[in-house]
Parts: C-alpha cells; structure tokens; sequence
C-alpha cells in the first residue's frame, strides 16, 4: 500500500461540504451508494530548503530518515488520558481550558528528528575539522596516519519525549487500562477482591498481580539511577575497599545475606541501591573512610525514597532494605516496615512450600529451583528475626505472624539438603524470637502499670526451661573462617539477654518511690541480676565476643543498654533487697566504658555515644571508683568477675545462690512450645527505662544530681 500524499490526508471534513447539515429531510445515502473515486497519482514532494541543507552538511544520513507527515494534534493531558482532544486554532483545548490544566503539544517524531539531523550535521563538521587538523599535524611530524573516519549517526536519547518540568501537577492523573474486560463470576475473585475494582475501573495500580516478560524483571526506578561511583561522588578505590570490608566483617554476622556476591562489581552491576546500602553500613564501621559515611548514607536514602512507590521492585532492592534494617539504628523500624510489605510481592511462602516437597520428592527436584527457593525464605527468616527484635526493643508489636507454616514448620527448611551452618544459625534465632513472642504475649504485653500477679511465676518457670532446652539446642555451631566462636557465644548472649527479659517481668509496675519486690518474685529478680551481669561480663572476658562488639547488628547492642539501664535501676532502688554491691557493680560499667572507647570504629558509630553514657552511669554508682579501678582491661574484667562471684550478689543468700545456678538442660523440643492466649503489655515501662532509647546516648540526661528519671532517690 503506497503512503498517502499530504492531499490526501488533508481531504475536506464532510461538516465543511456544501450542503452539509442543510437538508435536514433529505435522506443520507448508505455505505453502498458511496463509490470511492479514483485520485490521481501522487507527486513527489520537493524537498524544503531547510532539508536540503541539512542533507548537504550531513551526507547521506538524512536521505535515509523518513518522511513523516503525521503532526501531533493532541495535548499532552488528552494523549496521556487517549481521549479525542477537540482544539481549534491554538492551545488550550476544550477539556484543558474547562478543567484548568495546562494544555501543551509535545514535539512529534518529524521534530525531534528534524532537531537530530541538526545535531548530528554539527558533530560531523566539528570532528571532520579535528581530524583534518589532526592530520595535518601528523604529517608535519612524519608520524603514522591515522585510520579512517568513522562517523556514527545515531543519538541514543532523541526519541525521548521531552517534556515541560515546569508543567502543572493537575496533569498528572491515575493512569487508566483500556484492556481489562469484566470477567464472569466463576473466575472466583474474591481471593483477591482488589481484582474486581481493577476489572471495574481499568485503573493499573490497582492491580494485585502484573505479568511481566524477560525485558521488564527490572523496571525499578533505581536501577535507571546513575551510579555515584560513576559521578565520581566517591572514588572506585574506596568503593572497593568498602565492599570487601562488608563482605569480610558484617555480612558473616547477619547469617551472609549477600553471600551471593564477591567484590564490588558483582553487586554494583545488578543495584545502585545494594551499592549504596553495603557502602553506607562499611563506612559506618571503618575508620580509615567513615569520612564517607555522610555521603553513602545520603544518596541510600535518595534511591530508596525514589522506589517508594515504584510497581516492582527486584531482589537486590529487597537485600538493601534488610541491610539497613539491621544495621542503620535510625531508620531501622521504617526500613523494616517497609520492606516486610514490599516482600509480600515476591510470595517467599511458595519458596517454604517448594523446600517441604523436595523433602517428599527427592529424587524430581531441580536445583536450581530449590536454591532459588533457599535464598528467598532466607530473605523471610532474616525479616521475621528483624522485625520481632525490633518489636521487643522498641516495645511494639510486631508485624510477621507467628502462626505462619515456614514458622511453625522451620524443622523443614533445616533439613533441606542445601542447607548450611549459617541456616542453623537463622533456625535458632526464629526460635528464639518465637519463644520471646510467647512471652510478650502471656505477660501481658501492655499492662505496664500493674505488678505481676504471683500465679505468673508458673509461666516464669516454664519460660525459663524452654530458654535452657533453646540454648543447648543451638549452642554448638562450628568455628566460622571469619567471625571465630562467635555462632556459640552469640546464641549464648542471646540467652541471657532472653533470660533478662523474662525475669525482668518481676519489677514491673513498682511504684517510683519506697518500691519493695514481692517476696515471692525475690529470687526472680535475682535471676534477672546475674542474666544483665552475665552479659556484661561475656564482653569483658571473651575475645570473640570483644571482636564482635564493634561488627554486630544495631540490636545487640540494644540488648547491652537495656543489661547496664537494668543493673543501675536495681542499684538505685533494690539494693539491699537483692544484696547488690554499688562499688563493684560500678567497676563493672567501668570497663566495660572503657572497653568501648577502645573498640575501633567509624566515628558516627553507637557505641561511641553507649561509651559516654555507661561511664556516667559508673559515676553514678561511686563516683570515687574510677581512680581506684585498674587500667588494664583484663584486670578490670577480673575484679568485676570477683564482685559478680562474691560481693555484687551476696551468695549466702538463698535467693542470690538460685539465681547464679546453672541452668539444667533438658531434651524438651524447642518446636514444643505450648500455645498462649494474648494478652497485652508494652515493655516501654518508665519506671524502669525498659523501652528504646535505653538511655540518652549524647550524655546531655545521665548527669550526677539530675532530675527527674534520672534522680534515683532511695
């Protein structure tokens, strides 16, 4: 079919013929009375002047651009809409005009080639011209000619349609699918009832599902970003440097959630995000480039704000989000939100389904499906553990339900054959917080404000022997390459720190002034006593864990606050009822003080602001043990040691012997734990500094004589 000639596309409207709408009566012919008339042959157009031109500096490039006829006779706002955009004479249109919008016409295809061929025409005079100087002064040096002239005429961004920045926001109206048509009844939408009102309505993001081809997997926004280390914001070197660290230091600590990846290139090409995340959380660490932390962390937040509300997101958008949310103290609570919601799209509980068939069919599966399958609940472990972490330490509940069958059914993905020791260590923390969970839930985790009824102390038992058949579950892992012991002593830590949490229920709801424990809560408390000194005195003794200190997740370090808050409160005001020792409770907070002054990490890291505030808390217990407290760190850990074994709890006693007692292991399954009713309670208690922030980490509260919280009158 020949192209049409401009005459023939700009024929007469049939409302401008004579005639036309005048005899109303008379009756208008059908379809098969119009006989189509013969036209004559099209001539060929003369070329502009203006083309002719641009053909002549430009060779033979125009001469293969096509001849566009076709002008663009729609505002911006009706294409957009694809609705008939009536406009007579110039801009506005009539809809335009009646809603008040800003009507524009966006250039057509002829003029942004037209504009190319401008473009290209200059290039090629500019560099013909170099290379004739450039040859010229070649031969004068009787050097070599240089190949060639190869001249490209091609321009990657001219078919970008360019519009107006400054356009009235009006525009921008929900985007509308022609396509959908109303499906009968039997397709059986209510499963997913959101369907029905996308069906309705043909508006695209309403939809649940979206089928997406090979060429559209990564569409997020972000991944269109230009890279920073290609901005020269930060150097390759140092971006190097960074990526190695994380890779060597952290990612063994959150179980090698980017185990994937080897250097830098590995995830720089697939994320600009993953990049930004693992070089913000490296600079936070290191101290030879935190100067770079300022700058990593900004542009983090820039590509995560710009995804926001971004359809799809890819895998490595994900890892960055829980990256952060375990390392960022911050924005750890909103990033970990946020990424529990987006991760509902990737169906990480078909990933738990496929490794439970393996089991049953092992001899049909696919590898590669059931890796693809290992890495994605790994994703969902490592958000479920984040999220109940947070939800303790910031005394919130939390979002990912413990009723969910990969939770309940974690013994399955343990026994997948891919499994690997850092799958154990993801095992045993799902327990865990299973088990804190239950916790929260039967002591009430709202009812902050009344003390603990003495039928509690059954739970407490119960609790408590669960937490002794956890730990000799999950305490044997074998030596890591990079992080040494610290699979076993971490899971010890976080025993103790479990034990605290559950014994501390004991002072909860004690009046602020002339408190008194419960006689029969004396020996519970006690136990909560040795669990916070425990802690303290695993980081002052144990390298592995004084290694670790400075790499581990923000909420390890929550844990330790919440040990030392816990020790200066009983000090202050239940002293003599649990025979607790000031002066070496305060040799204790002492070096540990001391012992985070020396851990060696970027300046903007926590601990930094932890070291000030512990050592104002030792004040506050002696302020005259500091010049009498040794300055080796060993010695300082022994004499804190001696006051933990003989005077900080008082071993004649009968309620201090119970608590420092070992706990009895058990064969009791972990997976057994009995089910609880809710009841509410917020672990943000005032009275006893229990909820985050455990104390002010910029040392403007924690002043000898303060008032307020900080004024423990006994």
């Amino acid at each position: 079919m020949s192209k049409r000639s401009w005459h023939e596309a700009n024929l007469p409207s049939p409302h401008s013929l004579p005639g036309f709408g005048v005899h109303a009566n008379k009756a208008r012919p059908s379809f098969e009375e119009i006989k189509p008339q013969p036209q004559p042959q099209p001539q060929p157009r003369p070329v502009p002047t203006r083309q002719l031109s641009t053909a002549t500096a430009n060779n033979a490039a125009d001469s293969r651009l096509p001849g566009i006829s076709r002008k663009v006779k729609a505002c911006a706002a009706c294409r957009k809409q694809k609705i008939k955009c009536i406009m007579i004479g110039d801009p506005p249109c009539q809809r335009c005009k009646e809603r008040g919008l800003s009507c524009k016409l966006n250039k057509s295809l002829q003029t942004l080639m037209s504009e190319d061929s401008k473009w290209k025409a200059s290039v090629t005079r500019d560099v013909t011209a170099v290379y004739g100087s450039l040859e010229r002064v070649l031969q004068l040096l009787n050097l070599p000619e240089l190949p060639p002239l190869h001249l490209s005429t091609q321009d990657p961004a001219m078919f970008f349609e360019t519009e107006d920045p400054t356009a009235d926001d009006d525009e921008d109206e929900p985007s509308a699918d022609h396509s959908p048509k109303v499906t009968p009844i039997t397709d059986n939408l209510s499963h997913v009832p959101i369907e029905s009102l996308y069906q309705i309505t043909g508006m695209k993001s309403l939809r649940a599902t979206e089928v997406v081809n090979e060429d559209q997997v990564r569409i997020c926004k972000q991944l269109r970003d230009t890279d920073f280390i290609s901005r020269g914001v930060i150097k390759l070197e140092d971006a190097e440097f960074l990526a190695e660290f994380y890779l060597k230091k952290l990612d063994p600590y959150i179980w090698h959630l980017a185990g994937d990846y080897t250097d830098l290139e590995s995830f720089r090409s697939r994320s600009p995000t993953l990049t930004a995340c693992i070089l913000t959380v490296a600079a936070l660490h290191d101290t030879t480039r935190g100067n770079l932390y300022a700058i990593c962390n900004k542009e983090y937040r820039r590509l995560v704000a710009n995804a926001m509300f971004e359809r799809r997101i890819d895998m490595e958008y994900l890892r960055a989000l829980v990256i952060g949310s375990y390392w960022l103290s911050d924005i750890s609570w909103t990033l970990s939100g946020y990424a529990i919601r987006r991760a509902s799209e990737f169906q990480f509980k078909q990933c738990y389904q496929a490794i439970a068939e393996s089991q049953k069919h092992p001899n049909t599966v696919d590898k590669q499906k059931l890796q693809d399958a290992m890495v994605g609940i790994r994703v969902l472990y490592l958000l479920y553990i984040c999220d109940h972490h947070l939800s303790v330490l910031y005394g919130r509940s939390s979002i990912m339900r413990d009723s969910e069958s990969y939770i309940t059914g974690w013994e399955a993905y343990l026994s997948c054959q891919l499994a690997v020791n850092a799958d154990r260590r993801i095992a045993g923390q799902i327990c865990l917080m299973y088990l804190m969970n239950q916790i929260r839930e039967t002591l009430g985790p709202e009812d902050n404000a009344t003390v603990l009824p003495a039928s509690s102390i059954d739970d407490i038992v119960r609790f408590e022997a669960n937490l002794d058949d956890w730990i000799a579950r999950f305490s044997r892992h074998n030596q890591h390459a990079l992080i040494g012991q610290w699979p076993n002593k971490g899971a010890i830590m976080h025993y103790h720190w479990a034990k605290l949490y559950l014994t501390s229920y004991s002072l909860r709801g004690l009046p602020e002034t002339n408190a008194t424990i419960p006689e029969h809560f004396l020996e519970i408390a006690s136990a909560a006593v040795t669990a916070a000194t425990n802690i303290i005195t695993l980081l002052l003794e144990d390298k592995d864990a004084h290694m670790a200190i400075a790499y581990v997740p923000h909420h390890v370090h929550g844990m330790i606050a919440f040990a030392t808050m816990f020790l200066l409160k009983v000090a202050t005001k239940h002293a003599e009822q649990l025979f607790v020792d000031k002066r070496y409770l305060s040799v204790l907070l002492a070096a540990l003080a001391r012992q985070f002054k020396s851990t060696v990490v970027g300046k903007d890291h926590l601990i930094h602001r932890m070291a000030e505030g512990v050592e104002k808390m030792a004040d506050m217990l002696d302020p005259y043990s500091r010049s009498r407290t040794p300055k080796n760190g060993a010695a300082a850990a022994n004499l804190a040691a001696e006051g933990i074994n003989g005077r900080l709890l008082n071993t004649n006693s009968a309620t201090s012997s119970a608590a420092v007692a070992k706990p009895a292991n058990t064969n009791t399954s972990v997976g057994g734990f009995d089910s609880m009713d809710p009841s509410a309670f917020d672990f943000n208690d005032p009275t006893l500094g229990l909820g985050m922030p455990f104390f002010d980490f910029e040392g403007t509260t924690i002043e000898p004589g303060s008032a307020g919280m900080w004024d423990f009158g006994t």
